[in-house]
């Protein structure tokens, strides 16, 4: 039985995680309407838009090793505050200077903020809430049974919490936006200096794993994990033939979701004469919608075993002709309706996709594979969207960007269907197990904080966007402020402990997952 002192720890480090958690969503959302929008209010050409969210992506990529090795030595709580506080600065740049320079250092110093937190505070809630047989103070053959249940009830509410703050966040920062668009800037500053100071008071509790004293010090770790990374990609492209495609074309998938993910605001702020909390709207409803549709998907895959490939099929040559529908139908209504499918589509086919890869890789490589695949994501979509910058004339013009990126969405959904169910190879090689802890990125899109990645949604909202927490925390969606899609999640989520977020060297969650930026990943919006 476990004792009253532990359940009223237990019960704290819940209310700690749910309050933090929903204020980290709070405060990346307010941005998701204004971010792209401010940009360009301040004379930032599409060219330069493009360039900026994909430097986020690639900030994100290249800084997950570092700041995963200085979340070893620093601890998770210190991480944690060390993200929020990062943030805060950037997020408040953009409010108290007109300058594009100073505009772009504040994006980019908020998107290196969001690697230090990718997964720390799931890790920690998982850590502190696990069952008491686990920490060595073991009582009773069901403690085992009980903190697993504890687990789905943490997840869940999680959900719930990040849920509020997704569409509050969102809500809040369309009407700021009605009032001034640098508005919602500072207030989102303010919301990550306030998580900061609670990080730090509430991230309490056990003792957590011993870290490196000075002698094992930050170039050698930081040399050792970028050793097993080269190690793990070199023998991730020499593997299993077939997990390669999957990594290329989830990749894709990313790109292709991303390019709509820059030009949204910008398009539909003309189509409603402005009305940002129109907006606002398209993106709590698309991100709300995704719940029920993930849950009915579920239920099919449990029935069938060929769902999933019917599932990513159907879902991306939907969403495929709903944006192209989206960039040439006149009717603002029907365009909006369009786009929100769009979106949608991505959601529900991410958990398939992630199910997909992470079933060909084995338990002891799971972490440094998908890190390499996260790592091909940041690149792919950092490489594409620069090029796509140079070829779109104006920001809120879809006559290009949108067909190609729907053609593309498309051809890469049903070549990831096609890879899905297809028996092969078994799991990819990889290198061998590291002493040097692991991390991954939680979900936009969902963070897996409690073991590998599984078969399921992601339990962060929606980006990646990329954010997310669901993926980034917007699906796809590439941000500009920090803090989720976002990416990251990896696309909306529901109750299942997953995320979207980048693996790397660090400790920050105890398990890996896939696809878009972190949890700190800027969100230029994709709704």
């Amino acid at each position: 039985m476990i004792s009253r002192s532990s359940q009223d720890h237990v019960r704290r480090v819940r209310r700690g995680y749910l309050l933090v958690s929903g204020l980290d969503y709070f405060a990346d959302m307010l941005l998701t309407v204004t971010s792209v929008l401010l940009l360009q209010s301040l004379g930032m050409g599409s060219g330069a838009v493009f360039a900026l969210i994909a430097a986020v992506w690639i900030v994100e990529g290249v800084s997950e090793i570092p700041t995963g090795v200085l979340a070893d030595l620093l601890g998770r709580r210190v991480s944690v505050a060390i993200s929020f506080v990062l943030r805060a600065v950037g997020y408040s740049a953009l409010f108290f200077s007109g300058s594009v320079y100073v505009a772009a250092a504040g994006v980019l110093l908020a998107a290196l903020g969001g690697t230090f937190a990718s997964g720390a505070l799931e890790a920690w809630a998982v850590d502190e809430t696990r069952p008491e047989t686990e920490t060595g103070a073991g009582v009773g053959a069901g403690a085992g049974a009980e903190g697993a249940r504890g687990l789905d009830r943490l997840f869940a509410q999680g959900k719930i919490a990040e849920n509020a703050g997704l569409v509050l966040g969102t809500l809040t920062g369309a009407a700021l936006g009605t009032l001034d668009l640098a508005l919602p800037q500072i207030v989102a500053g303010v919301s990550c200096a306030l998580a900061a100071v609670l990080s730090l008071r509430l991230m309490t509790g056990r003792p957590g794993p011993e870290r490196p004293g000075p002698r094992d010090g930050f170039a050698p770790r930081l040399r050792e994990s970028f050793g097993e990374v080269m190690t793990g990609t070199r023998l991730t492209l020499r593997g299993d033939k077939v997990l390669i495609a999957l990594i290329v074309a989830t990749a894709l998938l990313w790109l292709f979701r991303g390019i709509p993910g820059v030009q949204w605001t910008v398009v539909y702020e003309g189509l409603v004469g402005g009305d940002l909390l129109v907006l606002g709207a398209m993106r709590s409803v698309g991100s709300l919608l995704e719940i029920p549709l993930l849950g009915w998907t579920m239920s099919l895959q449990r029935r069938r075993a060929a769902a999933r490939r019917s599932v990513i099929v159907t879902a991306s040559t939907v969403g495929a002709f709903a944006l192209v529908c989206a960039a040439t139908v006149r009717e603002p209504a029907v365009s909006i309706v369009c786009y929100v499918c769009f979106s949608t589509a991505f959601g529900l086919c991410m958990p398939g996709v992630r199910a997909a890869m992470n079933e060909r890789i084995d338990s002891g490589h799971r972490a440094t594979v998908l890190s390499v695949a996260s790592l091909f994501n940041s690149l792919f979509t950092g490489g594409g969207l620069i090029l796509t910058g140079l070829a779109v004339g104006e920001l809120g013009s879809t006559a290009v960007a949108w067909p190609l990126a729907a053609a593309g969405f498309g051809v890469a959904g049903l070549w990831v269907g096609s890879l899905a169910v297809r028996e092969g190879a078994g799991p990819a090689a990889g290198p061998p197990r590291s002493p040097t802890p692991t991390k991954a990125g939680p979900a936009a899109v969902g963070v897996t904080a409690a073991g590998p990645a599984t078969a399921g949604p992601t339990a962060a909202g929606s980006p990646p966007a990329g954010s997310t927490a669901a993926g980034s925390k917007a699906a796809g969606s590439t941000a500009v402020g920090s803090g989720t899609v976002g990416p990251a999640t990896a696309g909306p989520t529901t109750t299942e402990p997953t995320t979207a977020g980048s693996t790397t060297a660090g400790s920050r969650a105890a398990g890996p997952s896939t696809a878009g930026p972190t949890t700190g990943s800027q969100e230029v919006s994709a709704p």
